[in-house]
């Protein structure tokens, strides 16, 4: 099954910026999934297992960094089409 999540990551500490950007760049290093962002949240499209898998990664290595954060996960069991209108950093 095809997902759409929206991520909002939102750091309550100082100095955050370049750990979500950095959070952002490694989701897109990810070849089985699609990765779009604009300026309010990041949006992922791709098979459940894979995209599930793959944020547990990636938050799993954030947290750390992050340890002051909140996390906004909206899924969406539908191929959203992601690919036009978004900021493609």
């Amino acid at each position: 099954m095809i997902v759409t999540v929206e991520i909002s990551l939102y750091p309550l500490q100082e100095d955050y910026k370049d750990v979500i950007i950095a959070f952002i760049k490694r989701l897109r290093e990810h070849d089985e999934i699609t990765c779009r962002t604009t300026e309010m949240s990041t949006l992922v499209k791709g098979e459940w297992s894979s995209v599930m898998s793959i944020l547990e990664q990636e938050l799993g290595d954030v947290y750390p960094l992050l340890t002051n954060s909140a996390t906004i996960l909206k899924i969406i069991p539908k191929d959203l089409p992601i690919e036009n209108g978004y900021v493609n950093w």
